[in-house]
């Protein structure tokens, strides 16, 4: 019983002190209920001033053999990521460029399992046709909005809530809806 007791309170604490020391190592605010996973820490690259809030799951991890290398998250100086958010690089990289805002309740997913028939869809390797997730600098991605891999989002875009993007955003435009369509200049 009292292992049990040792390890719920032992793996909270594990978690505070790594988090405060990827904030000190990257000169960030990493709030204490974020959770961020990762297999080589030298696959995290976070600018400084980067805040992650509370309840942010980053994973970055290399689960599939062929790509044993992809995993890689760069998030640029001053971005800020709000809370509840899943950013997950499993298999592909996510680069998410300086002075951004990403709201509540957004995904980025860096790679997709292949969907080949005749093999359970959990077993087969990530779809190498796209791969990885670009977020150029300024850009605000909108409450509840999903960044599907193999996209890359331009300069100063911005992204409505629940916005699905599925395809390339050009810079400057506000994009919205299911898939993510333009819908006007930002001016």
């Amino acid at each position: 019983m009292l292992l049990i007791f040792l390890k719920y309170l032992v793996s909270p604490l594990k978690m505070k002190l790594k988090l405060a020391s990827l904030s000190s190592r990257f000169n960030c605010k990493i709030h204490v209920k974020a959770q961020i996973e990762y297999d080589d820490i030298s696959k995290l690259n976070f600018g400084k001033n980067v805040f992650i809030g509370a309840n942010t799951v980053i994973y970055c991890t290399n689960e599939d053999s062929q790509h044993k290398n992809g995993s890689e998250i760069i998030i640029g100086e001053g971005t800020y990521i709000g809370e509840m958010n899943n950013i997950r690089a499993a298999g592909g990289s996510i680069k998410i460029g300086k002075k951004c805002l990403i709201s509540q309740h957004v995904s980025i997913i860096g790679s997709n399992h292949s969907t080949d028939k005749g093999q359970y869809i959990m077993d087969q390797p990530w779809d190498i046709t796209r791969l990885g997730v670009t977020i150029h600098d300024d850009v605000w991605i909108g409450c509840g909005a999903k960044i599907l891999p193999g996209v890359t989002i331009g300069t100063g875009a911005v992204i409505a809530a629940g916005a699905v993007v599925v395809k390339d955003i050009e810079a400057y435009t506000f994009n919205g809806g299911i898939p993510a369509k333009f819908i006007k200049m930002r001016v």
